[in-house]
């Protein structure tokens, strides 16, 4: 393989949870060779900081001899010079079973690369190989291994050689090896390969078959799939857990085992709706994130924080499109979409921190807010997803409304992926609001000023009811109106959070205060809301509970009136135009 930095797995310490790996560089800098790990991943925009989970590192040269090494920092090795080939072996440690992570025992074994591949100085350009070694002990003969990652030489079970033209294109294959369960189908005649880990009760076929309906859907939104060998879905299943993260020709996705479609039920549940959406949302980040992207992301300093006040274009419009194509594949009915709205703006309008934070300072502020929530957070923070997603439905339905129908939102997805996406251009801050411009002709700016650096509102009401949806606010829960959110811990009832502004915080309730009792009635998780629901509005109510392991007494004042959360209904009657905007924003 001539100059390739060639990587070695070896699945020696599954129990230990460690991964073997040995990396050999056939021309080692003359002034001794810099390796590192990456502080964080694309995609997740938080400080990891893996050098932390190397066990050991050692080095030789080819002749044998042991090279001496320096920790530079705490995510970077040195080591000496070397005469020939240096070969760099180190333990890394995993146990993250998170989408992002490194997962290993003696089930299965799962890796993102950015965790576990060393970068070489100086030769981040040059090709790469990696050869995943097959467990030797009799228990694993049934094993086998599945990476988006180009093969070059292995075996039925998918051990062996694979291939990558650069450090960026090696760590965006991630791998899954184990005794999985695995399904292909074709779309846009490109294999996709469907790999399920873990204990599963469902109808995966159905999972499967809609899956492929879906991933066509978003195959017809831009035209055309992007160029790649074959595409992968790795899904860990978990007792507990949820997410995804994307990559250039695959995603890495986690769920419940309750989340899967029932086998012989035709009805989709709350559950599985919510898998399709996080499914869909990760296909459509092929085009959006890891084509169209910010110009930062295009060579990203994988050791520091890369900022962008664009986070709402890439995660937020995808968080709008994930749900909308689960129409257009014909997964879903409009009554089914309405309601994920509805919950959508009504976990906005509920969120104190909404009217704090502006949508580009979200954006910006991930690295230390988003992804690192305390306590508070639901009182100073917004999310870009959640409210990039609503900003995208206000922009495509006002699109529609003010170019009578002729274009939308999706007419200016697909003008990025020709102008960013398929060139390889990263979309510099800003340039959304032009392109926008481009597509429709019209200025948005005014829009763009208050959706994204005010905290005001969108005037949802006025643009859905362009399309024949009455936006009405209805009282929210009683017991949710108290703004108090809870969890069991241990078998205490502990308070998580307290909004701003609610009857809990004009009572003073705090954060980790452990609710005992409500008019000298004990309380728990289970009993609490029925124990409330029987007092009156404007009624004071006595509350006992442990600050610190100190018992205090506090008086909190139920209200007389509720909030507000949002619901949505088709008009009764539909004029001409409102079923025109209507096809054109659902059906396009």
């Amino acid at each position: 393989m001539g100059e390739t930095i060639a990587y070695k797995i070896s699945l020696d310490y599954l129990t230990k949870h460690l991964l073997n790996v040995e990396c050999r560089i056939k021309q080692p800098s003359a002034e001794g060779q810099i390796v590192s790990l990456p502080a964080w991943v694309p995609g997740s925009y938080m400080i990891r900081d893996f050098g932390k989970l190397v066990v050991t590192l050692t080095a030789e040269c080819s002749s044998g001899q042991t090279i001496p090494t320096v920790k530079l920092d705490k995510n970077t090795w040195q080591c000496a010079a070397c005469v020939g080939e240096l070969i760099v072996r180190y333990q890394i440690y995993c146990f993250d079973l998170m989408p992002r992570g490194a997962y290993v025992d003696n089930t299965r074994v799962f890796f993102d690369g950015c965790r576990i591949f060393l970068v070489v100085e100086g030769e981040e350009e040059r090709t790469r190989s990696v050869e995943i070694v097959r467990p030797q002990a009799v228990e694993y003969n049934s094993w086998r291994c599945i990476s988006s990652m180009d093969e070059a030489k292995i075996d039925a079970n998918g051990f062996g050689i694979y291939t990558a033209n650069n450090h960026l294109e090696l760590i965006d294959h991630p791998f899954l090896i184990g005794n999985f369960q695995l399904f292909e189908f074709d779309v846009a005649n490109v294999p996709h390969f469907f790999a399920i880990d873990g204990v599963v009760q469902g109808d995966l076929e159905r999972l499967v078959r809609d899956t492929q309906q879906l991933c066509s859907a978003h195959v017809d939104f831009f035209a055309e799939l992007p160029p790649m060998q074959k595409y992968v879905f790795i899904l860990n299943v978990l007792g507990k857990g949820y997410g995804g993260i994307e990559h250039r020709s695959s995603c890495s996705l986690v769920c419940t085992r309750n989340d899967f479609p029932i086998l012989g039920q035709e009805d989709m549940t709350e559950e599985y709706k919510v898998l399709l959406g996080l499914i869909s949302h990760e296909y459509f980040h092929l085009w959006n994130v890891k084509r169209i992207k910010p110009e930062v992301f295009t060579n990203p300093d994988l050791t520091a924080e890369v900022y962008t006040r664009q986070l709402w274009v890439f995660e937020g419009i995808t968080s709008y499109y994930d749900n909308l194509n689960l129409i257009r594949a014909g997964l879903i009915t409009s009554y089914d979409y309405l309601k994920i709205l509805e919950k959508d703006i009504s976990t906005f309008m509920q969120n104190p921190g909404s009217f704090v934070q502006t949508l580009e300072e979200s954006s910006f502020d991930a690295w230390i807010k988003f992804y690192q929530p305390d306590e508070n957070s639901v009182n100073t923070t917004v999310s870009y997803y959640l409210k990039g997603s609503l900003v995208a439905l206000a922009l495509d339905l006002l699109i529609i409304k003010r170019t009578q129908c002729k274009q939308s939102l999706t007419d200016v997805m697909q003008v990025l992926w020709q102008q960013y996406g398929k060139t390889g251009l990263g979309l510099p801050e800003q340039y959304f609001a032009r392109v926008v411009y481009e597509v429709t002709g019209e200025d948005f700016s005014d829009f763009f000023e208050l959706a994204l650096r005010t905290t005001e509102n969108l005037d949802l009401p006025e643009l859905l009811l362009e399309v024949g949806v009455i936006f009405k606010t209805v009282p929210t829960d009683f017991f949710d109106n108290l703004g108090l959110k809870l969890s069991a811990d241990q078998g205490k009832t502990t308070v998580r959070s307290v909004l701003y502004g609610s009857a809990a915080n004009e009572a003073g309730l705090a954060p980790n205060d452990v609710l005992i009792a409500v008019n000298n009635i004990a309380v728990n998780i289970g009993n609490l809301q029925a124990v409330l629901t029987r007092a009156v509005p404007d009624e004071v109510i006595k509350l006992h509970i442990f600050r610190n392991e100190v018992l205090m007494e506090l008086n909190l004042l139920l209200p007389a009136s509720v909030k507000g959360i949002c619901k949505l209904e088709m008009a009764n009657t539909i004029t001409q135009q409102q079923e025109l905007s209507w096809q054109k924003w659902l059906l396009v």
